[in-house]
């Protein structure tokens, strides 16, 4: 996955790969998910901590999911934008 990483240069970007998708299983909980969490694009602001229990409530996400209504499909120039007002832009 090591291509997928190189696509946000920002140093402020993580992007992780779980392979057995227990990352996904908790995600699903915390964003209304019937299956595991994956092509989720998730906002957090730059104090949120995951202290225990499921991990932290992004403050905004986008999916690429079929049949999930309540939240907006990827589209990069406006998670961008959003991702910009989070952190206060470069």
């Amino acid at each position: 996955m090591a291509e997928a990483s190189r696509l946000a240069g920002d140093p402020r970007v993580s992007q992780y790969w779980d392979g057995a998708n227990t990352l996904g299983e908790e995600y699903a909980s915390v964003l209304g998910l019937r299956e595991p969490a994956w092509d989720v694009y998730l906002l957090f602001t730059p104090h949120q901590k995951w202290d225990a229990g499921l991990p932290p409530k992004p403050v905004f996400w986008m999916h690429q999911l079929g049949g999930v209504t309540h939240a907006p499909r990827l589209d990069g120039r406006l998670f961008a934008r959003r991702a910009d007002s989070i952190v206060g832009g470069r």
